[in-house]
């Protein structure tokens, strides 16, 4: 049985996730200049998902701090969000583009379309753990 305490952390959980993913969105919108200069240092384009999985790695040295939840729930939101665009742009590194890049770009029907799909798949299977541990 989940007691409320449990309740509380979860839905915790989720706004940190959903604000991760919804903060990313609106940086990527209104600083499209900040964006082209972190393509010219790296050489590549920087993705935010890098740092996700970095804080993902810290999350799991971590595990059991007092906001070690928090961290997952930022970590797993900056990998979602760009999940959905993650086939396309690797087919597009090999030169073997499946779609023009106006389809799977950041604010692209497909690409909030499918984030969305994925948020939600996300936190159906985030409950599940979460009821399981």
């Amino acid at each position: 049985m989940v007691t409320l305490k449990a309740q509380k952390q979860f839905k915790k959980f989720i706004i940190v996730f959903l604000a991760t993913i919804g903060i990313v969105r609106i940086l990527i919108y209104t600083s499209p200049k900040i964006i082209k200069q972190a393509d010219i240092i790296w050489g590549d384009k920087f993705h935010h998902s890098f740092i996700g999985i970095f804080l993902l790695l810290v999350y799991f040295a971590v595990k059991r701090k007092k906001y070690s939840d928090y961290l997952l729930a930022i970590s797993l939101g900056l990998i979602i969000d760009q999940i959905a665009a993650a086939p396309f742009y690797i087919a597009d590194l090999m030169n073997k583009p499946l779609a023009p890049y106006s389809f799977w770009y950041s604010w692209s029907s497909y690409n909030i379309i499918a984030t969305t799909i994925l948020i939600i798949l996300s936190i159906f299977v985030i409950r599940i753990y979460k009821n399981e541990h």
